[in-house]
């Protein structure tokens, strides 16, 4: 926390102000305007605006190793002290900075500044921003200069060449990817900057679909080694800037634990909610809309499964999934090597009442708790291997299973491959893609999952 703090105060004293220029005398006619510190080497961007009537607006980024904050645009005041010093207070989190900054240098198109509040931080260089322009990658423009630069151009420069590059000769500024940049106009009097965000509104999202099945190796060698969390075992997450998308999370199952069954995308809010409510709609068929979260159907798939896109405008999140038939019961695979007391946990959080424990199939114990919520099955035996942990489960079907078994065979092969070799006219066989998982379904009324993984159990004779 004293580190984040520590951050946090040194980028507001990016945004200092006190001035000082070639005369001595500072006005507000100089500073009235927009002004950028924008380094992607050092991962820090800011704008400070100051109008003609003491008000102050601050705005800030700072995107490192493992985290990133963001602060929304913070109305304050400021004044000039002396000659050459300007004072800032803005009220962030709730409290109120004091920013002096002592101008040592200030032309029509930049200034330095010294943040200097009894010891010094640094001296930094603002630049005066000049217009925007929104362009889509591939797409180029001119900026016209004649009315906005009073001095002589002699160069230009992009600051981030993979989001737009500019010819340093005439000034001509091309969209390359997705991203938000600035283009350095350098004069006799100061570089000055053009802001230019590259943007695609009829494509705002990457194909997400490559993603699934995918392990989180395979998706770092594709994405690169420049995520910002990575756990084998869970997923892998990058912070980015695409204009609409801060951060993607690359999730893996909760069962197997190593290939990728949903992807998140955390957004910001340079486009609205109705924007991207209208891109999906536009482009994606619907499938249900309730209280801010609206479901689509994409044109890609995988393992024979649609891509689902599921937008909630309240969190700002876009998901990716696969849509798949409905639960005829609920998925315990999770639950393999768990513990009893894991199980009972959550079994209440299910709503499926204990029944009874039996030691008469496993010498290590089975429990046993109803299922209420499903057509198809009354019952579930949680079975234990000699550790104490889920090494297989049955689920028992209901007496009139039959009527509804071609529908449970279609939803069992939805999700497994039917073995032909093991199977027969009573006993169905089934296997998940690693040949981990073996399901078996029985015309005497249960289906059996087994986890080849776990240590199996002791029989009880």
């Amino acid at each position: 926390m004293k580190k984040f703090i520590f951050i946090a105060f040194a980028l507001l004293c990016l945004s200092a102000c006190t001035g000082d220029n070639e005369k001595n005398v500072l006005e507000i006619d100089q500073m009235v305007g927009e002004w950028v510190y924008d380094h992607p080497d050092e991962g820090v961007w800011e704008t400070l605006k100051f109008v003609n009537s003491g008000v102050f607006y601050l705005s800030n980024k700072v995107t490192g190793g493992n985290w990133k904050v963001s602060n929304d645009r913070n109305a304050g005041r400021y004044w000039i002290d002396g000659d050459n010093r300007v004072t800032c207070q803005v009220k962030i989190g709730g409290v109120q900075w004091e920013l002096k900054m002592e101008m040592r240098e200030v032309t029509e198109y930049s200034f330095t500044a010294e943040f200097n509040d009894g010891a010094s931080l640094g001296m930094f260089t603002y630049s005066r921003l000049l217009s925007s322009k929104q362009i889509r990658p591939g797409e180029s423009f001119t900026p016209e200069f004649s009315e906005a630069l009073r001095s002589e151009v002699t160069g230009f420069r992009s600051h981030n060449t993979g989001v737009a590059k500019v010819d340093y000769d005439n000034g001509t500024v091309t969209g390359v990817s997705a991203g938000h940049t600035y283009i350095d106009i350098e004069t006799q009097r100061g570089t000055a900057v053009v802001e230019v965000t590259v943007f695609d509104p009829d494509n705002m999202f990457e194909d997400y679909s490559f993603a699934f099945g995918k392990t989180v190796s395979e998706i770092v060698s594709l994405k690169g080694e420049n995520y910002s969390f990575r756990d084998d075992e869970t997923g892998v997450a990058y912070a980015i800037d695409d204009y609409v998308t801060d951060t993607v999370k690359y999730i893996t199952g909760m069962y197997d634990k190593t290939h990728v069954e949903f992807i998140t995308l955390s957004l910001n809010d340079n486009v609205s909610s109705d924007a991207i409510d209208r891109h999906l709609s536009n482009k994606y068929e619907l499938l249900s809309s309730n209280d801010g979260r609206t479901s689509y159907v994409t044109d890609k798939s995988y393992d024979s499964k649609p891509v689902c896109v599921i937008y909630d405008s309240k969190s700002s999140v876009l998901s990716y999934a696969l849509l798949k038939p409905s639960d005829r019961w609920t998925d315990f695979k999770y639950l393999f090597g768990q513990n009893k007391n894991v199980v009972k946990g959550e079994m209440q959080y299910y709503g499926y009442p204990f029944l009874f424990s039996d030691s008469s199939y496993s010498k290590n114990g089975s429990d046993y708790y109803q299922i209420n919520d499903s057509a198809d099955a009354v019952m579930v035996g949680f079975v234990f291997n000699p550790d104490g942990l889920v090494c297989e489960y049955w689920v028992y079907l209901s007496e009139n299973f039959m009527t509804n078994a071609s529908a449970i065979l279609s939803w069992l092969n939805s999700d497994y491959t039917l073995s032909s070799t093991e199977s027969t006219n009573r006993q169905y066989v089934f296997y998940d893609k690693e040949k981990r998982l073996r399901v078996v379904f029985d015309a005497s009324g249960y289906v059996s999952y087994t986890d080849s993984e776990q240590k199996p159990f002791t029989p009880a004779l």
